[in-house]
C-alpha cells in the first residue's frame, strides 16, 4: 500500500492508504504503486483514478477531475497538489456537459495564442469533469 494525499486550494480531498493511483502527467498516464521510484512531475488536466485494494474492480475505483498540478512520489507516499479538484459528488453530468460546451466555444473564439492556450486548458478540465460525472453514473 502507498499513502495518497490529494490536496486542492480548498483543502484535502483524499488522504488514505491505497493500492494504486493512476495520474495524468505531461508524458501520459502513470500508475503509481507502493515502492514506486522517486519522482516529481507536472500533471496534465484529466482524471485521477484510485484503487483502494488490490482486488478492487475498476468499477470500485474513486475518480477525481483535476486541472493539472504537481505530484511527488517517494515510494511510500504520493502527494498531489492542484488548484482545482472535482469529485464525482461535486458535479452533475448535465453541468459538466454545459461546461464542456462553453469551453469549446472559448476555443473557437480565442483571439490570441494566450487565449487559445487558456481555452484548451479549460477544455481539458471540462472533459475530465464530464468523464468523472459519467463514471459515477455508470457505477452507481
Amino acid at each position: 500500500m502507498i499513502h495518497f494525499q490529494l490536496v486542492s486550494s480548498t483543502g484535502t480531498k483524499f488522504d488514505d492508504d491505497v493500492y494504486e493511483v493512476v495520474l495524468p502527467t505531461q508524458a501520459g498516464d502513470v500508475a503509481v504503486f507502493q515502492d514506486h521510484m522517486p519522482m516529481v512531475s507536472a500533471a496534465h488536466p484529466g482524471v485521477i483514478s484510485v484503487r483502494k485494494k488490490p482486488g478492487d474492480p475498476d468499477s470500485d475505483m474513486e475518480h477525481f477531475a483535476i486541472n493539472g498540478g504537481m505530484l511527488e512520489v517517494d515510494g511510500k507516499m504520493l502527494r498531489f497538489l492542484s488548484d482545482d479538484v472535482t469529485t464525482a459528488d461535486d458535479i452533475s453530468e448535465k453541468e459538466a456537459e454545459t461546461a464542456l460546451a462553453r469551453a469549446e466555444e472559448l476555443v473557437q473564439g480565442a483571439g490570441s495564442q494566450k487565449a487559445l492556450a487558456e481555452a484548451h486548458r479549460v477544455l481539458h478540465h471540462s472533459r475530465a469533469q464530464l468523464n468523472v460525472a459519467r463514471m459515477k453514473r455508470r457505477h452507481h
